[in-house]
């Protein structure tokens, strides 16, 4: 899933209860209530007469509609999301003349953490009965909305901490928790530069159902999901001590493909993992993703195995 995706998702889902409980204060007055996408588009949106949805359908302003500046010009949502700032547009100041008898009062709705444009709340009303709290309601709903999605995004983060604490005492090795908007990582790790996006990339390429994988650094990482069994809500990665290590002296040598002439000492653990590895690959053919599809293992940590093991 996309980030825009799912921060709309989650939007839409917090945004709906907020705008829900305002829709009861403004029941008898000639209020439009309406969400955004961060692109314009109108996502949800509530009438409290009938008569100002008339002229919003006769204007085009529907549930689907695109309110983005390019589209239609000057109204309150396409100012609020290009300008990321709370916007009032009066009557005529509507390029769409089918909206100069509207007052729009719009805000930009941006993620707590990453701030990230999410989308945009919208509060209109006739211009001829505009309603003296139009503001207050708007601010209530931004208020509501940013508080909703603060809490969402701290029960994440800390949902993220619990897990890593947990893998980190069951193991001595360097880990790193994260999922597509955080990473938790330790100081330590050898010299290792991880660039977030680029290590979420690495997991969502691995699969869902992936439990190691090799970077292209040749650190081995074992995936913990946060939230068994899937990895979408994040995991920790247990890396290799011995490859994190030896990293940085890797990289000296300048060769990815260099080996040792003498095999390298396996223990009683890696002796078995080698002949399990070696009677697949005999029994698929030589076939690596068969092997690897087999053995439950991506096809990355296979060619990794077999390099290791001189397979």
């Amino acid at each position: 899933m996309s980030d825009s995706i799912e921060g709309q998702l989650s939007l839409v889902t917090v945004a709906r209860r907020v705008i829900t409980s305002t829709q009861v204060a403004l029941e008898g007055t000639t209020t439009w209530l309406a969400l955004t996408d961060a692109d314009g588009k109108v996502t949800y949106e509530w009438a409290a007469a009938p008569s100002l949805r008339r002229h919003l359908a006769r204007a085009d302003v529907t549930e689907g509609a695109d309110l983005a500046q390019r589209s239609v010009g000057t109204n309150g949502v396409g100012v609020a999301l290009a300008t990321r700032a709370t916007t009032v547009v009066q009557g005529t100041d509507h390029l769409d003349e089918r909206m100069h008898k509207l007052v729009c009062a719009a805000s930009p709705v941006l993620h707590p953490v990453t701030r990230k444009l999410l989308g945009a709340v919208n509060v209109t009303c006739l211009a001829g009965e505009q309603n003296p709290h139009l503001k207050i309601a708007l601010n209530m709903m931004v208020a509501g909305i940013q508080d909703s999605l603060t809490r969402l995004s701290r029960a994440r983060h800390q949902r993220l901490l619990d897990a890593h604490l947990r893998v980190k005492a069951g193991t001595g090795a360097a880990v790193i928790t994260l999922d597509r908007y955080t990473m938790i990582a330790e100081d330590g790790l050898g010299g290792l530069s991880l660039d977030r996006e680029q290590l979420w990339h690495y997991v969502e390429e691995a699969g869902p159902f992936t439990r190691e994988f090799v970077l292209p650094t040749g650190v081995r990482a074992q995936i913990v999901p946060v939230m068994p069994p899937k990895t979408s809500e994040g995991c920790s990665l247990v890396l290799s001590r011995l490859n994190v290590a030896g990293l940085a002296r890797a990289a000296a040598k300048g060769s990815e493909g260099q080996r040792t002439s003498s095999p390298p000492l396996l223990s009683q653990l890696e002796l078995a993992e080698r002949e399990i590895i070696a009677s697949v690959l005999r029994e698929c053919g030589g076939n690596k993703s068969d092997a690897a599809e087999r053995l439950r293992i991506s096809r990355g940590t296979l060619y990794e195995r077999i390099r290791r093991y001189g397979l």
